[in-house]
């Protein structure tokens, strides 16, 4: 009664480990059947999903990416453009290619040329060289704000390594856009 006295009353033991024990165990049999629920085959595995390429149209095809079509007329390899007192020079070799856009939509939309790829036969992508579109003159095309129903054409303008055999183009309405893929060969 003396221990009760000072508000000690005699405390049973409590054993931890078989606490601990039960925990781990419980943890481990968690592990097990998550990790057989994962490597479970599936009684149907979804097949692949079979996605179309879309046909690549032939140069004087129109082709139609968002609310423009687009008309690639020709192919040209030029060492420099611009004016003749002022030309601008390629490190490698200009691709000026001809394209006649005309907007599809309801309503006003700009072409820009960061949005245009070529691409050579190894697959490689070029960009377009903004600054040497800007140097032919009346080239219309880049940033021209086109309304519905009309049209511009245009020189869209690649610097690449001289001799490169192009594959294709991709023409694209805006940089969200799918594209649409013009043949050069």
């Amino acid at each position: 009664m003396t221990e009760q006295r000072h508000g000690h009353a005699k405390r049973r033991k409590h054993r931890k480990w078989p606490w601990i024990l039960g925990v781990l165990l419980l943890l481990g049999v968690i592990v097990a059947v998550t990790t057989n629920l994962a490597n479970e085959p599936t009684a149907n595995p979804p097949a692949p999903e079979q996605v179309a390429e879309p046909e690549a149209a032939a140069i004087g095809q129109p082709v139609r990416d968002g609310n423009f079509e687009f008309t690639i007329t020709g192919v040209e390899r030029q060492p420099s453009v611009g004016d003749p007192s002022f030309p601008q020079y390629p490190q490698g070799e200009y691709v000026v290619i001809p394209v006649r856009v005309v907007n599809v939509g309801t309503d006003p939309r700009s072409l820009t040329d960061t949005d245009q790829y070529l691409y050579d036969t190894s697959a490689r992508q070029y960009s377009a060289d903004s600054a040497a579109g800007v140097m032919i003159p009346g080239n219309e095309v880049l940033y021209t704000p086109i309304n519905p129903g009309n049209n511009v054409e245009g020189e869209l303008v690649f610097d690449v390594p001289p001799g490169t055999e192009l594959d294709h183009i991709e023409l694209h309405d805006s940089f969200l856009s799918e594209g649409a893929t013009v043949t050069l060969r």
